[in-house]
């Protein structure tokens, strides 16, 4: 399964191809739900037909979906960059979701120059900028986690997976307090999370013996 970019609604809702396109794109990537050989195989198809970037996302995705996160997060990367075509929250959406594949790949640098990039052409989305703080985790520079976390909380701070980054990071910096105080609030937010449940654990233990 591809994985899935965290957007705020307002950049979701801007995610549109061109009209003559858009039916076909939702579909190629519902097919990718079913059945991701096939999906990646009319995908192609449409694309050697001058489906342009709709199709090259669609064969992208298809791709991460058969397992080759970092060759289809680099094909996605280059065909946000030409997509000279697409709308700017369009570009970013597929810069997004490449980032996500390239952590998903552990290829942390790549994901790093993809979050970044993405964030050029939608620099206040709360999704993003989520990326950006798990790949900052990822490289273990706890400092630029919890900045890019704490732009994300303000821009939407009603997810407890932002909170949960920051808290991370704040672990990462020893600040027990503070990360603390951020994981009660994701939890409050979201109290079965397993996630949270657990990284609160290692706060309180740190905390303890720290």
């Amino acid at each position: 399964m591809a994985p899935v970019l965290i957007v705020s609604v307002l950049l979701a809702t801007a995610w549109t191809p061109p009209p003559s396109d858009q039916d076909r794109l939702e579909t190629c990537l519902s097919a990718i739900q079913d059945d991701a050989e096939d999906a990646y195989e009319d995908a192609l198809t449409w694309r050697h037909q001058g489906g342009g970037w709709p199709a090259e996302h669609c064969v992208s995705l298809a791709l991460i979906a058969l397992g080759q996160e970092a060759p289809g997060a680099l094909r996605l990367r280059e065909a946000a960059l030409d997509a000279e075509m697409a709308s700017d929250p369009s570009r970013a959406i597929m810069l997004g979701q490449s980032g996500d594949a390239f952590l998903a790949a552990e290829e942390y640098d790549q994901a790093l120059i993809s979050f970044t990039v993405a964030l050029d052409f939608a620099p206040h989305d709360a999704g993003l900028l989520a990326g950006l703080a798990r790949t900052h985790l990822a490289l273990e520079d706890f400092n630029a986690a919890e900045d890019a976390a704490s732009l994300a909380l303000s821009q939407d701070d009603a997810r407890p997976l932002i909170w949960r980054l920051r808290a991370e990071a704040r672990l990462g910096l020893q600040a027990y307090d503070e990360a603390l105080s951020d994981i009660e609030t994701a939890r409050a937010l979201s109290p079965e999370d397993i996630d949270i449940l657990v990284l609160r654990g290692r706060i309180i233990d740190a905390r303890r013996t720290g």
